[in-house]
């Protein structure tokens, strides 16, 4: 009787894993044709932008005046140009274990580095700038991944529930802009590192960590049906390995990711 229950069991879970797979293959054919009809309209876009460099450097282009009428008419229309002033790095390298909400690791540091290129001496246009305590900034999901987005999304804290991407902060919509508001620690012009390159010692990478694993940084999918309890994420130069139990969480191994050296166990 014990073995034809534990068949059933095992059929069951097949079941349900093929269920999850069959789904899973659905979304990444949706994904598909969505990179597909993006690919296509980037490529109508630079197509045009292309033949519109062509006809600007031909003989009969035509005056300044009528080109700059046009940039005019461009902005009415929201088409917009924009160039980068910088790149931002964080001491979350990777997806997994980024906090979701700004307040929860609030030891967590982050660096801008102003382009060299935006302005024949860049350093001015940060004179005075550390008379401020925060700066916002607005910025690009230049490493967003998709092209595509969607008019509904399924974040992960609704458990599965459809809302509007307008009314989350997923990174997937159409301008895939971002606007946070940033405590500014210091302007230097310097670039040397500590063994962290963003936190200022153990004790703020322990209060870092701490602050990570209080919001459970899994997906739903991990907590609710993965049995490996094991979780990993980089903070900062450290490679963090955890272990999640019943309303706490372990960690196991604290691990420099550019020397290779144990910082704890």
């Amino acid at each position: 009787m014990s073995a034809t229950c534990n068949c059933t069991e095992h059929v069951n879970k097949l079941n349900q894993q093929i269920s999850v797979m069959r789904k899973e293959i659905k979304n990444l054919r949706q994904l598909l044709d969505s990179a597909v009809r993006s690919h296509r309209k980037h490529m109508t876009s630079l197509q045009s932008a292309l033949t519109h460099i062509g006809q600007s450097r031909s003989p009969k282009s035509q005056p300044r005046p009528q080109a700059e009428l046009e940039t005019r008419n461009s902005l009415e229309k929201g088409t917009i140009q924009t160039v980068p002033i910088g790149y931002i790095s964080s001491c979350f390298s990777v997806k997994n274990g980024t906090p979701r909400q700004p307040t929860i690791c609030g030891p967590s540091r982050a660096t801008l580095q102003i382009q060299q290129s935006v302005f024949n001496n860049p350093e001015h246009s940060l004179v005075g700038l550390d008379n401020y305590s925060h700066v916002w900034v607005i910025f690009l999901f230049h490493k967003n991944g998709h092209l595509s987005y969607k008019a509904k999304v399924k974040p992960p804290r609704l458990n599965g529930q459809r809302v509007g991407v307008y009314s989350t902060r997923s990174p997937h919509r159409p301008n895939a802009l971002g606007l946070t508001l940033a405590k500014l620690d210091r302007v230097t012009e310097s670039h040397d590192r500590p063994r962290f390159r963003f936190l200022r010692g153990p004790k703020e990478a322990a209060a870092a960590i701490r602050g990570v694993l209080s919001a459970d940084p899994r997906s739903v999918y991990r907590r609710s049906r993965c049995k490996d309890r094991l979780f990993f994420f980089t903070l900062d130069t450290a490679d963090i390995t955890c272990w999640f139990g019943q309303g706490f969480a372990e960690v196991l191994r604290v691990r420099l990711v550019a020397v290779g050296k144990e910082l704890a166990s």
